[in-house]
């Protein structure tokens, strides 16, 4: 059996440095864990989800110790980078807790005004995204969480946040960008990264 990490890799969404995931970082930090973001390149997602999903594979490996697992907090498109790596690159060997944080599981209107690959993967009914929810029950033995917001402008419908599988909490924050900023989401994803050890 592997030995579950304190290592936890935040994953910024679509056109984010990173820099969302400072505070959350700091806070996880402060609580014992090993918190690193992952800046993507290219952050708008032009080539796809996929190149990003390797990153965030090679991150993985880097950073966690041969025989352990870690732990995944995606943000928005985020989310679906780590459910890519997660589902289909094998990531769940290397992973013990996925949680995402308004991610368009099921895609978002407002993708339909990217008119690259990575827009059109995040589209509601993409044949991308239609492919990660057909396997939809492979992401149990992370033991998932998603967090989201129903004043969620940027996530259309707000619902596509919601995973139908493992926990799910709403909390009212009243921008998409806030959510990984605000104090009742970082204390959830906390509480739940601990509660995975």
């Amino acid at each position: 059996m592997k030995q579950k990490s304190r290592v936890a890799i935040l994953i910024p969404g679509i056109f984010d440095r990173g820099k969302s995931m400072h505070r959350l970082q700091g806070a996880l930090n402060a609580e014992g864990f090993d918190a690193r973001y992952i800046r993507l390149t290219p952050m708008s997602a032009w080539h796809g989800l996929e190149p990003l999903a390797q990153q965030l594979g090679e991150l993985v490996e880097t950073v966690t110790e041969q025989g352990s697992t870690c732990s995944l907090v995606g943000f928005s498109m985020g989310g679906i980078v780590a459910r890519y790596y997660l589902q289909k690159m094998g990531g769940m060997e290397r992973v013990h807790k996925f949680v995402s944080l308004s991610s368009p599981h099921f895609g978002s209107f407002w993708a339909n005004f990217l008119p690259y690959k990575g827009g059109r993967q995040l589209r509601i009914g993409s044949t991308f995204l239609s492919d990660l929810n057909r396997g939809l029950s492979d992401l149990e033995s992370t033991s998932p969480t998603s967090i989201w917001t129903p004043y969620d402008f940027t996530i259309l419908p707000h619902t596509s946040s919601r995973l139908p599988l493992g926990q799910a909490y709403q909390v009212p924050v009243s921008l998409h960008r806030w959510v990984p900023l605000n104090r009742k989401v970082i204390d959830l994803v906390t509480l739940e990264l601990k509660a995975a050890l």
